[in-house]
């Protein structure tokens, strides 16, 4: 793009209890929004609801659940929830997402992500610094994941055997939705890769978390830009592959920004960012566009 894209404005800044933030998700709930978030040293996700603010955070360490498979010392990258109680957390390396049910302390699921030969990931998953960043829970027990770079992508990841369906709003959970897991040690196959291209790859340099808005459109992070972009679904992603070439509108962060690596949209106009540092103290930050 020839022409930078606006600044958001900071509104407040937050602390989130947890060190080296990655990412955010929203679930709601009841008509109560709470905002989570998982740091990449440890799988502690901490939950806080959010009312025009922030009140006290609830933490909860996934490792200790009984039959947790991965170490807490395992790096996290992105987390999603739904409208009930199920979390589910991503690792970059191994390639995996781990599913749990917070309120009966009940692990779920372990997901292995995975792009066999044929499938429309081949050879681009097998960089462990460059799988997934971001992650959302989609209808029909399927997954949306954000690969950051080389290339930077949206990907359908569905159940072994399961046709790839595309992307439009409908696939979204919708307020206090249930998502459908699978149960115990499973594989999910890439079967859609939508590539940035085009302004849309221009805009973002790389892709380190996503949102879902109320209105079911999508916000996609970039740490290396400092930017954010909203893609809207006028024309839904088509099961084949195929680039995104642009997006409906996209912002700057404001400066000096640490680390931007996770985001979630808390209404209809503010969207708070979480900073990978080494403090819990104004790790987050409340943005909104420009009056």
């Amino acid at each position: 793009m020839s022409k930078k894209p606006p600044r958001l404005v900071k509104t407040a800044k937050v602390d989130l209890p947890v060190v080296e933030a990655s990412d955010l998700a929203v679930r709601t709930s009841g008509g109560r929004t709470v905002v989570l978030v998982v740091g990449d040293r440890t799988a502690t996700v901490a939950a806080g609801a959010y009312d025009g603010g922030f009140g006290d955070w609830a933490t909860l360490d996934l490792s200790e659940i009984a039959g947790w498979p991965l170490s807490g010392e395992s790096q996290m990258e992105a987390i999603a929830a739904d409208g009930g109680s199920l979390v589910a957390i991503m690792s970059e390396d191994p390639p995996v997402v781990l599913v749990a049910d917070a309120d009966a302390r009940r692990f779920v699921a372990q997901i292995m992500l995975v792009a066999p030969p044929g499938s429309p990931l081949d050879g681009a998953w097998d960089d462990p610094s460059s799988r997934g960043e971001g992650l959302v829970l989609l209808r029909g027990g399927r997954l949306l994941v954000a690969k950051e770079k080389r290339p930077s992508a949206l990907i359908e990841f569905s159940p072994a055997g399961t046709p790839a369906q595309g992307l439009s709003p409908d696939d979204f959970l919708g307020p206090d939705e249930a998502w459908d897991p699978p149960d115990g040690n499973v594989e999910f196959v890439a079967t859609s890769v939508w590539p940035l291209g085009g302004s849309a790859s221009d805009t973002l340099g790389d892709v380190s978390s996503l949102a879902v808005a109320r209105d079911r459109s999508l916000w996609l992070l970039s740490d290396k830009s400092a930017t954010v972009a909203r893609l809207r679904f006028d024309r839904p992603l088509p099961p084949e592959t195929g680039a995104i070439e642009e997006f409906a509108e996209a912002w700057r962060l404001p400066k000096r920004v640490e680390k931007p690596e996770g985001i979630a949209a808390l209404d209809e106009t503010r969207v708070l960012v979480a900073m990978d540092t080494g403090s819990t103290t104004k790790n987050g930050m409340i943005v909104e566009r420009p009056h």
